[in-house]
């Protein structure tokens, strides 16, 4: 089956067989009409050059737009078909006549008005075919420019993570070595996600929630006693939801880091996963610093991390996504809601 979709679309691709397929149709409704004449033998020499002649009209017209319509030469453009038309008119009035079926200025008035509208036929298409043309083409380009940007961004995004993970290793190893090989462990398997899973554009839910869960048990290993932490996440999710990698993983680094900076000895994180009306709900508050929180508002400097995630979701999820968030009494919510992919 793949096989004939791709012979198809390469064979509507070649531009011989697409005006093979226009030409025959074409000449073929002339000849529906005369199936009713009883006299069909004796018309369809007739009705062979009638339609080739406007066949004739319709590239005619299409030719002349390609020629100066399409390249802005709006008054040449105007003159040739005018000539056309005059041209055109008098050779189907003059075969009209010499054939008997009509007198010359009677068939001068039917065949005027049929030269006009397949040249515009023909016109018609030319301008149909260069817009389509033209937007597939932009379609194209924006589609290159969006993976380009998103490989950028999932470049940029991976160092962020392990620069910050190693930076606190590095602090670890100076206070508590002795947590360093859990650690070590967990940073190989958060590491192999983000190199492997990152480069698609969606992945399972449960593989994100799995890295999610990962991350935590990397922190609990490092904080120990000091962190507060509240999980409701969703356990019964299809395997066939997906979400776009390292998207919820950003806000909860974020809370982590953001909860260490305030001046409370524990750290109180509270993170919400669940799936509603085709819809991947996700929340998370932790304790926050609200002076530097307000500072950073101020300065409308976001990390790179969240900087990142909000473009991707503007790639990725555009007006299928709503994200809200807000400071009250020194904790920080966050609110985030996905269309299932």
């Amino acid at each position: 089956m793949d096989k004939l979709q791709a012979l198809i679309k390469k064979l509507f691709q070649s531009r011989a067989v697409v005006h093979g397929l226009f030409c025959f149709v074409f000449i073929t409704l002339f000849f529906v009409p005369a199936l009713s004449n009883k006299n069909f033998p004796g018309v369809i020499s007739r009705v062979t050059i009638v339609s080739l002649f406007f066949l004739g009209a319709v590239y005619a017209g299409r030719w002349s737009c390609k020629q100066w319509l399409l390249k802005n030469k709006v008054l040449l453009f105007i003159v040739i078909i005018f000539i056309l038309t005059i041209l055109l008119s008098a050779l189907i009035s003059l075969y009209i006549t010499l054939s008997g079926l009509q007198k010359q200025w009677e068939a001068l008035s039917i065949g005027t008005p049929l030269v006009i509208l397949f040249l515009g036929l023909g016109v018609f298409l030319a301008i149909s075919r260069e817009t389509l043309r033209r937007q597939m083409k932009d379609a194209e380009i924006a589609d290159q420019q969006k993976q380009s940007e998103l490989e950028l961004l999932r470049s940029q995004l991976s160092p962020h993570f392990l620069f910050n993970t190693l930076n606190n290793l590095y602090g670890l190893s100076i206070t508590q070595h002795e947590k360093i090989p859990a650690l070590i462990v967990k940073l190989s398997d958060l590491l192999r996600y983000s190199v492997y899973n990152t480069k698609q554009r969606f992945v399972p839910l449960n593989d994100e929630i799995a890295y999610i869960w990962n991350y935590i048990e990397l922190e609990r290993i490092r904080m120990a006693d000091r962190l507060l932490l509240h999980m409701n996440i969703e356990q019964s999710i299809s395997s066939s939801v997906s979400i776009s990698p390292m998207i919820l993983i950003v806000f909860v680094e974020n809370a982590f880091k953001h909860a260490k900076n305030s001046y409370e000895d524990s750290i109180r994180i509270d993170i919400m996963l669940r799936l509603s009306d085709d819809k991947i709900k996700f929340s998370v508050s932790n304790n926050c610093d609200y002076d530097e929180w307000l500072r950073q508002q101020l300065k409308k400097k976001p990390g790179i991390g969240i900087a990142n995630t909000i473009r991707r979701l503007d790639l990725l999820y555009p007006n299928e996504y709503e994200l809200k968030y807000r400071m009250e009494h020194n904790t920080y919510y966050l609110d985030l809601e996905l269309n299932v992919k």
